[in-house]
């Protein structure tokens, strides 16, 4: 049975939740996968640098996150980072490969990409290694001539990779690994108010309760359903504010759940934080977006990427929210509009060819194996 290691790391839910969805898959499909945190197995010191310096920024300094983001996007102070991150993590992955003689390497976190790049380019593994990108365009810390393919959201993030210099034969545009209940076919819900979903992510977000505050104020005829995530202070807040039947509107408040892909049939329009893997799951749900607010950084670009896409609406304040929600609601063409270009955008996506992709570079590896980095697979 052939092994597959997938590395990935808790920054956001993100990651580890591509990490899951591609275990499931490969399982399916007759692979042992084992997942492995390299900054967990490092110690507690790497993972509060990283894990708990990204929610303490991305939730309470989240311009200076902006900037940290952007600036490592250049080439040459990517590479200074860079090999901090490889002299820290470089030996633990290494024993983790050792530990478990893969024959492919996933990695699901762009700090990951360049420590498993730096062990093939020293010549001690010899493996196909691919990295999932989980966002909606490059950035330098993916970038590295020793991946053998890289798995993006849609053919406009190829297009970025491909302007940072990796090859479009390397790039493959399947899709964010998501979840298979968000890649049925919606669920058609006759009868039903026009539904609003707010999502936060999965740390939620504080502006959510003015969001949900300034449409309860202005909105009439609609039931809003709100996921606060993992932020279980927030839940709580707006459970003990808000009843089930708050002002003659019906307001049903979740925590963390699994139950996503039923809540997005139900709903209309989705209110959300455009993490990218989201956004993908609202794009397989062909679920129009309104975004009132982003992390600056990847989010930022998501939102641009979507923008252009047709198929989400950045809002500047919870009152242009309102009025946004109910233009929506009052032009069904609009509405409809956007819902078809979901349909255009994840027509496109093929993430089952995620497997077969696998299939093809294990064999590869094996008929040629002096050169890992290559590989015969035309590019999606």
């Amino acid at each position: 049975m052939p092994k597959v290691l997938i590395l990935s790391a808790s920054t956001g839910h993100g990651h580890n939740q591509a990490a899951k969805c591609l275990q499931k898959d490969l399982e399916a499909s007759g692979y042992e996968v084992r997942i492995a945190e390299p900054l967990k197995e490092e110690g507690r010191v790497m993972e509060t640098l990283i894990d708990d310096g990204y929610n303490l920024l991305a939730t309470k300094l989240p311009k200076m996150y902006g900037k940290i983001y952007k600036i490592t996007d250049q080439k040459y102070i990517n590479k200074g980072i860079v090999i901090f991150f490889n002299k820290a993590l470089g030996n633990t992955v290494n024993l983790l490969i050792e530990d478990y003689h893969p024959d492919l390497i996933i990695s699901t976190h762009p700090i990951l990409v360049n420590v498993v790049s730096r062990l093939k380019a020293n010549g001690k593994i010899h493996l196909p290694f691919i990295a999932v990108v989980t966002d909606y365009m490059a950035h330098q810390f993916y970038v590295s001539k020793y991946v053998d393919a890289y798995i993006v959201a849609s053919t406009y993030t190829k297009n970025t990779f491909i302007e940072k210099g990796i090859s479009a034969n390397k790039i493959f545009a399947y899709g964010i690994p998501i979840r298979k209940e968000f890649r049925q076919p919606r669920k058609v819900i006759m009868n039903k108010p026009f539904t609003l979903l707010i999502m936060g992510g999965s740390m939620g977000v504080p502006y959510m309760k003015q969001c949900l505050q300034k449409l309860i104020n202005d909105l009439n005829d609609v039931r809003i359903i709100v996921v606060c995530g993992s932020n279980s202070k927030l839940r709580k807040e707006l459970q003990e504010k808000y009843s089930s039947n708050y002002r003659g509107k019906e307001v049903i408040i979740y925590g963390f759940t699994s139950d996503i892909p039923e809540l997005m049939d139900q709903s209309d329009v989705l209110v959300t934080k455009p993490g990218g893997l989201t956004i993908s799951e609202a794009i397989s749900k062909n679920i129009p977006m309104v975004i009132p607010f982003f992390i600056p950084g990847q989010e930022e670009e998501n939102t641009e990427v979507l923008i252009k896409a047709g198929v989400a609406i950045r809002v500047g304040d919870s009152t242009d929210l309102s009025k946004v929600v109910r233009k929506l609601q009052a032009d069904p063409v609009l509405l409809r509009s956007m819902i078809q270009k979901t349909q255009e955008i994840s027509k496109a996506l093929s993430p089952d060819n995620i497997v077969c992709l696998v299939d093809n570079l294990i064999y590869d590896a094996k008929t040629i194996p002096k050169t890992p980095a290559s590989n015969n697979i035309s590019g999606g």
